[in-house]
This record gives structure tokens, sequence and C-alpha cells, in this order.
């Protein structure tokens, strides 16, 4: 869960949309590579799309709020 919320907790299940280590781990696996490639390919790939929709990656009000 830390991998989205923060909670520093990356196995603890909490909400529905929340991605925890498993979820990581599992989609590694299907890809036949390890954890570190596969955050590395996340983070790589939002690189790529960000600038393309800018709007999808704007801070949402929530996280804006103090």
């Amino acid at each position: 869960m830390c991998l989205t919320c923060g909670c520093m907790d990356a196995h603890k299940q909490m909400g529905h949309a929340n991605i925890r280590y498993e979820d990581v781990k599992r989609a590694a696996d299907e890809n036949g590579k390890s954890v570190a490639a596969t955050l590395l390919t996340i983070n790589k790939t939002l690189d790529i799309d960000r600038p393309k929709h800018p709007s999808e990656y704007a801070p949402s009000k929530a996280a804006t709020k103090p």
C-alpha cells in the first residue's frame, strides 16, 4: 500500500484502488521481470506519457489542500 498512499507498509490492504507490493510483483512475474525493473518501466512510461497528457498528471484538489 505504501506504494501509493505513503503509509510505508508495502503489504497493507487499504481500499480497492491502492497498489501493493504484491500487485507489482504479479505484474513483474507476468512480464518476466523483477519488481525493480517493473518499477523502472513504470517510471519511464510515465516520463513519456506525462507530456502527452499533462492534465492527467495535474495534482488533484485533495493533494493540494494544506
